[in-house]
């Protein structure tokens, strides 16, 4: 692909794509967290949005995991080789089918769940949670386009027409009572814009002999990702299937301002590795440690502000799990602050080691993770799990450290 934009490395740029990035992930997660999810629960209760969240859990697992994968695995591979848009469209494709064919099957219970709410027939669930899954994976490669040319204001647009998107897919909930629709309305919405500004998806299949490169470097990269985001979504599979579907709701709205925070090292880690990837040099001991010592500042920060924010929230939006979420704020906070680190870190060390020690290290999290909550849950409920998944997260984010300290050049 042509890009004929010469991007600048100024101060003054780099703190105008931040604002545009983390202006972007505010709105659309502003309109999922603050508007869409509190409306779905005020309707439906918490029990039957428990379910929309369980199967809404494969989609954030499966989006990202694919998605994000191979829009940083392009930026990473740009300084090296010549890619096409066909080997990462192709590629995205493929593990898109497999992941979709798995989710499928595991989420058949709460799909037949859904049929009395949603009014339809398993069949047609099934194809729109395939179509969901497939546009959000896309949706979340998509934004590619304006990372690879450092066009933030576009990166912008992209992401407040999709949250236009979902406002106009609730009022197609309102009307036919089919909750997928808000998602699906956004997710292609946001699709429609890239696909008809952009260059990503024209020519869409043009394969080049470095096919099998980014099918193999893809596959390792988005094998690391969906252990991650297996991880941040194991409260939704693991206690839905333990607890109940009213126990994923509780914690869910416990962890939401934590999580609505992290959405502010997303755009940072877009930079970073943006900026980054430009450049030939990598990245020395000293410069991972300032980082680093930066990033645990700002996680303290943000949790201070979780711990405030957090109680005045479900009162306003979750009245009725007040009580209940109560005793978890504190442990839950701090888990979704560690998330927040962790991914910060990863992003930083991506750029300077292979993608098969980042897959070692999310494979032995979420090892020591199922073992912990496996012991805990049993023993302590709800409160039990978050302990669990709290300790996976500090033994984490030491361990990133210590590859961050070992990998990078004096």
């Amino acid at each position: 692909m042509q890009m004929n934009k010469k991007p600048s490395g100024s101060k003054k740029q780099i703190t105008s794509n931040t604002i545009y990035t983390i202006a972007g992930a505010l709105v659309l997660n502003g309109v999922l967290q603050l508007f869409v999810y509190p409306r779905l629960n005020a309707r439906m209760g918490s029990a039957e949005i428990g379910v929309v969240l369980y199967i809404m859990a494969f989609v954030n697992i499966l989006g990202p995991s694919i998605g994000q994968a191979m829009n940083n695995s392009r930026l990473v591979l740009r300084r090296d080789l010549d890619v096409t848009n066909g080997d990462y469209n192709l590629s995205i494709f493929l593990f898109g089918i497999a992941g979709m064919i798995v989710s499928l099957v595991m989420m058949h219970g709460s799909l037949v769940q859904s049929q009395s709410s949603t009014h339809m027939g398993l069949i047609v669930l099934s194809v729109l949670s395939g179509l969901l899954i497939l546009a959000t994976v896309y949706r979340y490669y998509g934004d590619v386009e304006y990372r690879l040319t450092l066009n933030y204001r576009n990166y912008f647009k992209y992401y407040l027409i999709c949250s236009v998107g979902y406002l106009g897919g609730y009022l197609l909930y309102l009307a036919t009572g089919n909750w997928f629709l808000i998602f699906l309305t956004g997710e292609c919405a946001a699709l429609v814009y890239v696909t008809a500004g952009g260059h990503i998806f024209r020519p869409l299949l043009n394969r080049s002999a470095l096919f099998p490169t980014v099918l193999q470097r893809g596959a390792i990269l988005t094998l690391s990702y969906f252990v991650t985001n297996l991880t941040l979504n194991m409260d939704r599979l693991y206690l839905n299937n333990t607890l109940g579907s009213e126990s994923v709701t509780i914690y869910y709205v416990v962890s939401l301002i934590g999580k609505t925070l992290v959405l502010f090292v997303a755009p940072i880690n877009t930079i970073i590795i943006s900026y980054m990837t430009k450049s030939k040099q990598k990245t020395g001991r000293s410069q991972f440690v300032r980082l680093a010592g930066a990033g645990i500042a700002v996680s303290l920060v943000f949790w201070v502000l979780c711990q405030i924010g957090t109680p005045i929230f479900i009162r306003l939006f979750y009245p009725d799990l007040a009580a209940a979420s109560g005793p978890l704020v504190t442990v839950v906070n701090l888990t979704q602050i560690l998330a927040m680190l962790s991914a910060y870190l990863f992003i930083i060390v991506l750029t300077f080691t292979s993608e098969r020690w980042q897959l070692g290290l999310q494979i032995a999290h979420l090892c020591i993770l199922l073992i912990l909550i496996s012991i805990l849950t049993p023993r302590g409920g709800l409160y039990g799990f978050s302990v669990a998944v709290l300790i996976a997260n500090c033994i984490r984010i030491g361990a990133v450290l210590v590859l961050g300290l070992v990998k990078a050049k004096e």
